[in-house]
């Protein structure tokens, strides 16, 4: 899907190329059309919790004597976190922003959306944007 950022349009593929390159995510689907604005970039995002679990481990995380609620919790903040760092790899002048919703049993995997727009449409209605692609994923 093309994309009005600022001055120019850009492809929503590239950018799903991006993060494709440039982070731990498993699958990334677009989403763009869902959101129904032609200025906004989302992204579905998914990371194995086996990718999660030999990070945790790394930073001396005991995954075996802790509770799952925590263990869930920690995936979800450690997923937040990759996402909201592909902030850097985005065009100039972007603004992202993104959320975990839900942990896949099926596919023993975090769920995450990501979106992204140009600096002018502002975090408030990015948030907004976010919230509402949240409620049809």
């Amino acid at each position: 899907m093309y994309v009005i950022f600022d001055d120019k349009i850009i492809d929503s593929k590239d950018i799903m190329n991006i993060i494709k390159e440039n982070s731990c995510f498993d699958d990334v689907k677009d989403i763009s059309t869902r959101s129904k604005r032609d200025d906004i970039v989302a992204a579905d995002l998914s990371i194995k919790v086996d990718t999660l679990n030999e990070i945790l481990k790394e930073e001396g995380y005991d995954i075996e004597n802790e509770d799952i609620d925590d263990i869930i919790t920690e995936y979800m903040d450690l997923a937040d976190g990759f996402a909201i760092d592909l902030e850097e790899f985005m065009p100039k002048d972007s603004i992202s922003t993104a959320y975990s919703y839900r942990y896949d049993e099926v596919e023993n995997s975090i769920k995450t959306v990501f979106v992204m727009s140009h600096k002018s449409l502002g975090h408030a209605k990015l948030r907004d944007v976010l919230n509402r692609l949240l409620k049809l994923v």
